[in-house]
């Protein structure tokens, strides 16, 4: 009888330990979501990248993801909330940039072998 009390509190010890690391785990999971953020805002107010560029909204979703994660576990329902609507937004955005990017391209695609000169004779004479 002992010995299963022995087993029971160790048990018990350990859970308690996987409990506290998950914990600590979530919350630099959270510190660590706003320095993340940090990154892409402080370049953006540099003028490093453009805030309508993949760095960006990348960045942002990233690091809403990882305070979301860990408001959701620490219970700060507000918090998460507004993160994920970061995330539904930066996702949209990725989402709609890379098809327009994609249709963009298609459209641009020229064969060399149709590339014609150009230009009335005066330009031509000009710059030669």
């Amino acid at each position: 009888m002992i010995r299963k009390m022995d087993r029971l509190r160790a048990s018990l010890i350990r859970l308690w330990e996987y409990a506290l690391m998950l914990n600590v785990i979530m919350l630099g999971l959270g510190f660590a979501g706003g320095f993340v953020y940090f990154a892409p805002y402080f370049r953006l107010t540099r003028g490093w990248i453009s805030g309508m560029g993949y760095v960006f909204h990348g960045g942002t979703v990233a690091s809403c993801t990882m305070v979301a994660s860990s408001s959701i576990y620490s219970e700060a329902l507000p918090s998460a909330v507004i993160n994920l609507v970061f995330i539904v937004v930066g996702a949209v955005f990725m989402t709609k940039k890379t098809i327009s990017d994609a249709i963009a391209i298609l459209t641009t695609v020229v064969d060399a072998a149709e590339l014609t000169f150009q230009s009335d004779a005066e330009t031509a004479t000009a710059a030669a």
